[in-house]
């Protein structure tokens, strides 16, 4: 525990609440980011010891965190949480949507911040960008292309989105029921084929995923993703992709992606493809090759 040299801590009046928090479950050397947080406002007693306390479980015990001063009420130097006091470094240098959380072995976890105003699509679709495997991209990059991607309009209402638990971005989650995961399979000389169709979004998501990880179990030694069914394509979609090839890596599954429609290419303009699947633009191309 800190010494209370100066001052004690700043205790928050609330309880830690659960935060809407996403990690990257396979951090990589090359990525800029290590996941991304949306808080609820800009009170840093208030929602960083819920953040602390989610690290802790992940990534071990944090004892300092560095944050930008702006978008925040105040700025504490100790803040109190679950009887320990975490130092906190405020820098003018430090980008508003950044937080990096300090490890007491010196390991660093980066963080995006989504501002707490930010609309519930674009937060999460942040979020989600935020956690691929190899972005490249600053937090600032990152929000500005989550911004860049339009809602479906099929998309479930932002009631049924998000609790205060974030319960849709838990890993059993499951897709909004009004929402159908459309897959079929084909099997090609030993290669498996998926037709993938309908929209590939915060809903659809994690039903996608069950559905390719099931393949990629037993399917054979490449399995080609058609996507030229995909009606529409968002951040969800880019860390899904990203997801499926570090799966198919550890199966040791050639896993490739063929014929993207024109929702597909928009997104893969805005963001490229490092860290996805390679991209074929045939699906005869893909099988052959």
């Amino acid at each position: 525990m800190a010494a209370f040299t100066r001052r004690p801590p700043a205790v928050s009046e609330t309880p830690p609440s659960v935060p809407r928090l996403r990690l990257n479950p396979i951090p990589h050397r090359g990525a800029v980011l290590d996941g991304g947080w949306w808080p609820r406002s800009g009170d840093p007693v208030a929602e960083l010891p819920g953040l602390v306390l989610a690290i802790d479980d992940r990534l071990g015990p944090v004892h300092l965190l560095e944050l930008g001063v702006t978008g925040w009420y105040h700025r504490p130097d100790l803040l109190a949480v679950a009887g320990r006091a975490i130092r906190l470094s405020w820098s003018l240098e430090m980008p508003p949507d950044l937080v990096v959380a300090v490890g007491r072995n010196g390991t660093r976890t980066r963080l995006l911040v989504v501002p707490p105003g930010a609309t519930t699509f674009a937060a999460w679709s942040a979020l989600d960008l935020a956690i691929l495997s190899t972005n490249t991209e600053k937090a600032a990059e990152t929000m500005d292309v989550a911004g860049m991607s339009p809602p479906s309009p099929r998309t479930a209402p932002e009631t049924d989105w998000e609790s205060e638990g974030g319960e849709l971005y838990d890993e059993d989650r499951r897709a909004h029921p009004s929402r159908r995961v459309a897959v079929s399979r084909e099997e090609r000389d030993g290669r498996t084929l998926l037709r993938i169709s309908g929209d590939i979004d915060l809903m659809t998501a994690p039903g996608y995923r069950t559905r390719l990880f099931e393949v990629l179990r037993d399917g054979g030694d490449r399995v080609v993703l058609d996507l030229s069914g995909v009606t529409f394509f968002s951040a969800a979609g880019l860390s899904l992709l990203a997801e499926t090839r570090a799966r198919a890596e550890r199966a040791g599954v050639d896993l490739r992606l063929a014929a993207p429609s024109a929702r597909v290419v928009r997104l893969l303009e805005l963001t490229g493809t490092h860290g996805l699947p390679p991209l074929h633009p045939t699906v005869r191309e893909a099988l052959s090759r």
